[in-house]
């Protein structure tokens, strides 16, 4: 095989690795109860902590249920699967420990908010894009380009340099989703419906926009005090 055919075949969504009927389905419904049970515990984050694991725990078993007798499957028909990053964050928050983190990981914790920011950047741009590419203004299809195996390796080798550059947990994570992605092809085999989905865009330039807005704040604080 010449690099030209090497290059087509790498750079073609025809051969596209699609996940099961049944794959589908268990992604639809424990995609959906993972983050409605997530954002549960969020919701009852002023509870004892047993009362949290308790309604956290329901509403995965709500989502179970077959049928119309499931949010998931109301879900599914409006906004089809989570993505595996929503699902992969949502999880995390479930199982966290519960109480306050100890004073010894401060600067963990510090390190890991930087990544979770630098993070926040690329995902509204990706969704950005995405967004225009539904609207036809590219030559392209990206979305389509999310197939191939092109754009996965691109995107391992650009989430192995983030962890590298960063070195914490958090920067760890696209490695994670990619590397479930890699094995399942969940939620439909595409990658950027792996890496993002519309709630969570909305979620990340609502954050984008209230970190600006709290750096404005802070910048225009501060020389009013320096007069003072």
């Amino acid at each position: 095989m010449d690099i030209s055919t090497l290059f087509k075949t790498l750079s073609s969504a025809d051969s596209a690795l699609l996940p099961s009927a049944s794959a589908l389905w268990l992604a639809l419904h424990l995609g959906w109860a993972i983050v409605l049970g997530g954002g549960a515990r969020w919701l009852a984050r002023r509870f004892v902590p047993r009362y949290q694991l308790v309604l956290a725990g329901l509403v995965l078993l709500w989502c179970l249920l077959p049928g119309a007798l499931s949010p998931a499957f109301w879900l599914g028909l409006a906004f089809q699967s989570p993505s595996t990053m929503t699902v992969v964050i949502c999880l995390g928050c479930l199982l966290q420990r519960l109480g306050r983190t100890p004073t010894s990981a401060t600067s963990s914790a510090t390190a890991d908010a930087r990544s979770v920011r630098t993070l926040v950047v690329p995902g509204v741009v990706l969704g950005w894009v995405l967004l225009l590419d539904t609207l036809a203004w590219f030559p392209v299809s990206v979305y389509a380009w999310g197939f191939t195996v092109s754009a996965v390796v691109g995107a391992v080798v650009m989430a192995a340099l983030f962890w590298l550059q960063q070195g914490t947990r958090t920067s760890a994570l696209p490695l994670c989703v990619l590397a479930l992605f890699v094995l399942t092809r969940l939620p439909s085999g595409n990658l950027w419906d792996g890496l993002l989905d519309p709630w969570l865009w909305v979620v990340l330039q609502a954050s984008w926009l209230v970190s600006a807005l709290c750096r404005g704040g802070r910048a225009t604080r501060l020389p009013a005090a320096t007069r003072v």
